[in-house]
């Protein structure tokens, strides 16, 4: 599990980003907060952070000030936020190797895809770490991570035409490597798993929402076309989304 500390003096800011990240669903899964730097040093000794997201302008210790004791403590990333666009800040940001400086607002989709992205960094290097002789466990907690992230990754795209290649690409992974890894750690392929997925979300649409047609829920959840969501749904239950549609609206009434 990945560890995300956020930095910052504001506490609707600090809400307002945990809230944030925690909508995306990345694999920063532990997500800890800190109102000033003194704060988060006292966070960092504790938890260990993967990541940390700071503002500059904070009372007694400022953000790059936080940046270099959490270094010493061999903390290695970060991201800088600020209201700021001063270029004396982001020349300093660069010489700390701040992975990112974001100026406030801060754009939703645009935080998202740097944490998707640091967080597979943060994976591989584990699985590095575990080849070159680290305990066994380590790879498969970076495995695990793998797997959040793919199931994640369909949880959110399920009703569109994605396939293995293209959640290896958005995981920055080989698709062969993600393919034999997911079927190693799940018993299930891609196809399996998206298909099952599906399937569930169809049926709960057909239990609640009685006057959509199939054909629309078909499209819904991810199916060009009738005829191959029916195929795959009997291949699931043993019998046709209408039957499965006429055996719950008795049970309701009866």
């Amino acid at each position: 599990m990945l560890k995300l500390l956020i930095v910052d003096d504001e506490p609707i800011i600090l809400e307002g980003l945990r809230d944030m990240i925690e909508e995306e669903k990345t694999a920063f899964r532990e997500i800890i907060t800190a109102r000033d730097s003194i704060e988060a040093l006292e966070r960092i000794e504790l938890a260990r952070p993967d990541l940390i997201i700071t503002d500059i302008h904070m009372p007694e210790i400022d953000g790059l000030e936080l940046i270099r004791r959490a270094q010493q403590k061999n903390i290695k990333r970060f991201i800088i936020l600020t209201g700021h666009d001063v270029f004396d800040y982001a020349r300093k940001a660069v010489k700390l190797q701040v992975i990112e400086y974001l100026l406030k607002p801060i754009k939703q989709v645009e935080l998202a895809e740097i944490l998707r992205r640091t967080a597979c960094e943060l994976i591989q290097e584990r699985e590095i770490i575990a080849v070159s002789g680290n305990p066994l466990e380590e790879m498969g907690t970076s495995q695990n991570e793998h797997i959040k992230l793919l199931k994640a990754y369909i949880e959110q795209s399920y009703m569109k035409d994605i396939s293995l290649s293209d959640a290896a690409a958005y995981l920055n992974l080989h698709p062969v490597y993600l393919g034999q890894m997911f079927k190693r750690e799940t018993g299930n392929t891609f196809v399996q798993y998206i298909n099952q997925v599906r399937i569930g979300k169809a049926k709960v649409m057909m239990a609640s929402m009685k006057n959509l047609s199939l054909d629309t829920i078909a499209r819904m959840v991810g199916y060009e076309n009738q005829r191959t969501f029916y195929k795959v749904f009997r291949k699931f239950n043993d019998e046709t989304p209408g039957q499965f549609r006429d055996r719950k609206v008795q049970s309701d009434h009866g």
